[in-house]
């Protein structure tokens, strides 16, 4: 459960039935010496325990001080074919309560949020351009980026502007956190926040599903869009129904790495070798159109496990950790931050234009390249006001189209403030009957732990220093 939502709960099936088997040769193994050796085979059996990291933390010596006395205590006064009976129907009663939650938590959620302003509705489009969505998990904008971070991405800029994308300076997000943002785009309307009594874990599945199944990809779907998508490393914006461009085979898989805590190197691996795979250029080859490709890469967000050339760079920081949660108060773990996030962007820069020297050229096409949000070396979780809010808020967006329509719709964005909330309503609009009027402008700060508590943010905290 720790897991779920960021890697997809097919993983964890593989790996329940590895640590099963790997804790019934266990006991089967110790089983064979029970009659005699009954207290040293429940030693081994706990430690072994401890050593899949079933149980850790101070808990940890109680149980084995606790178990080791139940033990001695049952060997001297009932027979061991009582002691098994017994075990056997404790058994049966505490499955249920291990299986509930999972269930509850794991399995059962579904549905997509609602939103606090009008959002997409069906429509049949009149033209059909096929889409390529590529998302830069944190990217901001180039001022921030040159002010605070030392990376100068005009480079990036003036060859996008070069192959015929519109560049945004002034686009802004309507969240600080990546599921409320991405589902507030696919529906084309702000996402209404929990409530107090909601559990946050199931808001955020219910995300997942608006960003994979909200309003943008019924109209999409329902007028005959062919869905591919690349694995990003977090299920949540991972779609069920589209092909998978599978990435490079891996003998692992991202929970694996993560349950197997004494090899960082293993999970930094992992998201290297996506990272790579979803940029390679043939993967924008032999596309059906129309088509509808989602590309949400982790970059240049933590983890910082790459440098510019595309090497692997070593650190045990290989989690998806991201502004207080990473720098933790700490002003070396800042500087870190600062110096992996150049290191990143300037890789996925690079790696993004070769791979968009293979769009398709013969045929209506939308490309959109944008952040979700802003960096967060400045950012604290739980707190706008120990925040730097422009670095968090404002971000990158650029379009290129040969539709006509589609680009003059943004072509009044060019100077003006862009809230990237309004994307697919400006397209929609633009090649459709129906009119999705631009929504107000507004971005909020959301607390991770407490996703029902939101700070409006205004243009003066927009414009402030950090």
């Amino acid at each position: 459960m720790r897991f779920s939502g960021i890697y997809p709960i097919e993983e964890a099936h593989r790996a329940a039935l590895v640590i099963l088997g790997i804790v019934v040769s266990l006991f089967w193994i110790t089983g064979k010496f029970i009659r005699q050796n009954n207290i040293p085979a429940m030693i081994i059996v706990i430690l072994s325990a401890f050593g899949l990291k079933l149980f850790s933390g101070p808990i940890y010596p109680s149980i084995l001080i606790v178990s080791l006395f139940v033990f001695w205590i049952l060997d001297r006064q009932i027979p061991f074919k009582k002691i098994v009976i017994l075990s056997n129907i404790l058994g049966i009663f505490l499955f249920p309560t291990v299986l509930y939650p999972v269930l509850k938590n794991v399995y059962a959620h579904g549905g997509i949020v609602e939103t606090s302003s009008p959002s997409l509705e069906k429509i049949s489009i009149k033209q059909q351009p096929s889409i390529i969505h590529i998302v830069l998990d944190g990217y901001g904008s180039s001022k921030i980026l040159n002010d605070l971070y030392g990376h100068d991405n005009q480079s990036f800029h003036d060859e996008l502007t070069r192959r015929g994308f519109q560049i945004f300076p002034k686009a802004i997000t309507p969240f600080n956190q990546t599921l409320f943002t991405m589902a507030s785009i696919m529906s084309g309307g702000y996402i209404d926040l929990p409530n107090k009594g909601d559990n946050p874990q199931h808001y955020r599945y219910r995300l997942g599903e608006t960003i994979t199944n909200g309003p943008t990809h019924q109209i999409l779907r329902s007028n005959g869009y062919d869905y591919t998508y690349t694995k990003s490393g977090y299920a949540y914006v991972d779609f069920d129904n589209a092909t998978e461009l599978n990435p490079d085979h891996q003998w692992l898989t991202g929970l694996e790495t993560s349950l197997v805590r004494h090899r960082p190197d293993l999970l930094a691996d992992i998201h290297n070798q996506q990272l790579r795979s979803a940029l390679k250029p043939e993967n924008l080859q032999n596309l059906i159109p129309p088509f509808y490709y989602y590309q949400h890469l982790l970059a240049p967000h933590p983890p910082f496990t790459i440098s510019r050339d595309g090497t692997s760079i070593k650190t045990s920081a290989v989690y998806l950790s991201d502004g207080s949660h990473y720098t933790k108060g700490s002003k070396k773990k800042q500087k870190t931050y600062i110096n992996g996030y150049r290191e990143k962007a300037l890789y996925v820069e690079k790696a993004l234009l070769k791979q968009l020297t293979d769009i398709p050229s013969d045929q209506p096409l939308i490309v959109l390249i944008h952040g979700d949000h802003g960096p967060g070396a400045h950012m604290h979780q739980e707190s706008s006001s120990l925040s730097c809010l422009p670095e968090r808020m404002t971000t990158f967006f650029a379009v290129y189209t040969n539709v006509a329509s589609i680009r003059l719709a943004f072509a009044k964005y060019e100077k003006t403030e862009f809230n990237i909330v309004n994307i697919y309503r400006e397209i929609f609009s633009a090649i459709s009957d129906k009119t999705f009027p631009p929504l107000p402008s507004e971005s909020r700060f959301i607390e991770w732990s407490a996703p029902s508590q939101a700070t409006k943010i205004t243009q003066e905290m927009l414009n402030s220093s950090c």
